[in-house]
């Protein structure tokens, strides 16, 4: 009986998969080339034109239906970029003064909340102060960024 049973379940198992593969199939060539990996600029636009209105269909629902297509579409783009167009690695006082700048916190603020006066700020801007493990930990959660922001 219990053979019976796991055989039972192994053909439906089959006919799921068949029945997801035949989907897959009948997706038109636009809709498979969004689960593909991207290979050219032109895929690329076309990749985030979809991203941008998927992104508003879904509006940040991760039961979504399309939500794992979506996530999926997401990585395809970053690795085509990363490929594509390789950036380089920012000195990690260009990065604090980005930061600093895009969120508005002036170097006397950051002193306060790292504890240091704003010369030693100052001096981690312009690369004159090594970056221990401790300040990158604090630096990337007052900025809310990976520690990885920090390491040049």
């Amino acid at each position: 009986m219990e053979n019976a049973l796991e055989e039972v379940r192994t053909i439906m198992k089959h006919s799921e998969i068949d029945r997801a593969v035949a989907a897959l199939a009948e997706l038109p060539e636009a809709s498979r080339n969004l689960l593909g990996p991207i290979r050219s600029d032109e895929q690329l636009e076309f990749a985030l034109n979809a991203e941008e209105q998927m992104g508003r269909l879904i509006g940040g629902d991760a039961r979504h239906p399309l939500a794992a297509v979506y996530a999926t579409l997401i990585q395809h783009i970053a690795e085509y970029e990363a490929e594509a167009y390789p950036t380089p690695a920012s000195k990690p006082g260009d990065m604090l003064d980005f930061l600093m700048d895009q969120q508005g916190v002036q170097q006397q603020e950051l002193a306060t909340r790292l504890g240091v006066n704003q010369s030693t700020v100052s001096r981690l801007i312009h690369g004159r102060v090594a970056y221990t493990t401790d300040l990158i930990k604090q630096l990337a959660e007052i900025f809310k960024v990976p520690p990885t922001v920090f390491l040049g």
